[in-house]
């Protein structure tokens, strides 16, 4: 790999650690996230059974999300992107952008709708990062023979 590519290699892994770290804090929480509890303003133990059960089992899809996110990026970024397969520079930023800008879409919503504090600075954060490795490193390889080789414009 070329110096932009490692530059956007360790932008995207960095996204990779960041999105399993969500998975697992999705995962192990034994209720929802905080900003859920003050966006429905309401005690979990008061609500009834159904309704908790409901909540967790969308913590627990999130978080199922955020996985499946951050290990298809991680494989496509470990193999065909170290390659330099041009694929794989197009396909990290769309699953990226697709999952943060559903993400950043849904936080903001609750956080305007109810004023809870919810994660979406993360979200932007990762979106931008997404697109500063995409522009870094966007895969412009032009295959001659069998050989790779990368433009520098």
């Amino acid at each position: 790999m070329k110096g932009k590519d490692k530059i956007a290699f360790f932008i995207y892994l960095l996204g990779v650690l960041t999105l399993f770290a969500f998975g697992i804090a999705y995962l192990i929480c034994p209720t929802i996230m905080p900003y859920h509890h003050e966006a429905i303003g309401t005690p979990w133990e008061t609500l009834g059974l159904g309704v908790q059960v409901l909540l967790q089992a969308l913590i627990k899809m999130t978080a199922a999300g955020f996985f499946v996110c951050a290990l298809s990026i991680a494989v496509i970024l470990f193999i065909p992107f170290r390659r330099g397969e041009k694929w794989a520079h197009r396909a990290i930023p769309i699953l990226a952008l697709v999952m943060l800008g559903i993400s950043l879409y849904v936080t903001l919503k609750v956080a305007w709708a109810t004023g809870a504090s919810t994660p979406w600075p993360a979200s932007l954060v990762g979106l931008l990062l997404a697109i500063i490795a995409f522009v870094i490193s966007p895969g412009t390889a032009k295959i001659t023979g069998k050989e790779r080789i990368y433009e520098t414009s």
